[in-house]
């Protein structure tokens, strides 16, 4: 824990002295500084809007993408339970013809036994 403190302080120091370093050897003069800190200031800020502006237009078409997805399933989910109502109105004759089949093959199996006695 006390390698990444140091390790920190030797960071944040040596930030300061290499900013001091800079402004001491700037060749230009403190009125050209400070011009050049306020032009450096105002494109920050406009870069901050843009990125706040684009964050919210993100934010915004995240909302969109998910109000359709959520269309998507819902319609998706309703043709799949059509399909399976459908299937199963389709398969509900077979299953009434099976069933007459098994009950006539009981009845002869029956007959059989009866027979065979």
């Amino acid at each position: 824990m006390s390698n990444n403190k140091s390790l920190l302080v030797g960071l944040l120091v040596g930030g300061v002295i290499g900013g001091v370093a800079t402004l001491l050897s700037t060749p230009s003069s403190g009125k050209e500084l400070r011009s050049q800190i306020n032009l450096n200031r105002k494109q920050i800020e406009d870069l901050v809007n843009q990125l706040k502006k684009e964050s919210k237009e993100l934010k915004v078409q995240l909302v969109q993408t998910a109000k359709e997805g959520s269309e998507v399933v819902k319609e998706v989910s309703a043709d799949l339970m059509k399909s399976i109502q459908q299937y199963q109105q389709d398969t509900e004759p077979h299953k009434e013809n099976i069933m007459k089949e098994i009950e006539e093959i009981d009845s002869r199996i029956k007959q059989l036994e009866k027979s065979l006695n």
